[in-house]
Parts: structure tokens; sequence; C-alpha cells
């Protein structure tokens, strides 16, 4: 039986703004670090978990998405927003956060309704936040 690996701060930028997504997974909600290996499957697995798994699987695949540009990690494309669209109706504020964070990322410009919605009135601060943060990457990319 492995232990499971505590964080009092990130390993990357030393702040304390961890979040535990799944036993030993941590991610850093300030510079995205993570402890997660590399996600070898393909997207549809990966939406199929976003969309249909239980509550741990889904956010590490939405966790997973926003890895966008790392080349040694799963990259999602904007053949993807669709179902990160679903997603962001996700009852896991993680999830919803990790998804609108994919989204900004992706510029998906489609998203930009239900993303200004989160931003104005979801009930996660931080889901809030990540919205907002997507909104303005995406209207960067219009103007």
């Amino acid at each position: 039986m492995s232990q499971q690996q505590e964080f009092e701060a990130c390993p990357s930028c030393g702040n304390a703004n961890l979040r535990r997504l799944d036993g030993n997974s941590w991610f850093c909600l300030d510079c995205d670090w993570d402890n997660l290996g590399v996600i070898p499957t393909g997207n549809d697995e990966l939406l199929t978990s976003l969309l249909h798994g239980d509550i741990h699987s889904r956010r590490l695949a939405a966790q997973a998405l926003i890895n966008i540009g790392d080349a040694d990690r799963h990259l999602a494309a904007l053949t993807d927003a669709n179902a990160l669209l679903e997603a962001l109706d996700d009852e896991d504020a993680d999830v919803r956060y990790f998804v609108a964070v994919a989204l900004g990322k992706l510029e998906a410009s489609l998203s930009l309704g239900k993303l200004k919605q989160l931003a104005r009135d979801d009930a996660s601060a931080l889901v809030r936040e990540g919205a907002k943060t997507a909104v303005e990457q995406i209207e960067s990319r219009l103007s």
C-alpha cells in the first residue's frame, strides 16, 4: 500500500494554493504545476472520462486538458470544444475550473457565452476566476 504524498507548498512556485485531485495527484492553481505523469491515451478516452467518469476521473481528465501546448502531455484541440462546453455544466467546481482554463488556452470563441455566464454567476469563486481569465484570453485574440 502506497502512502499519500502531502504538499504544503507548490514545488515549482512555492505558493500554497494547491488542490488535491485524487490520492497523490496535486495541482497548483497559481502556476499550473502538477505531479501527474504523461497521459498516454487519446482524446476520445480522455473526453469520455471527462463527461462520464466518476468524480476523480473527471477531475483528472479536466486537469489534463489544461496542459495544452506541453508536447509531453495530452494536447486538446478545438475539435474537443463541444465536449468541453458540455463539461462546463459538471457538478464539481474543480472540473468546471479546469475546463474553463482549457477553453481559454484553446481560444475557443464558441465558448464565450457560457464562460461569461460562469464568470458572472458560478457559485465557486475559483470557477468564476478561471472563466474570467478564459474570457480575457479568448477576447484578446479576437481583437
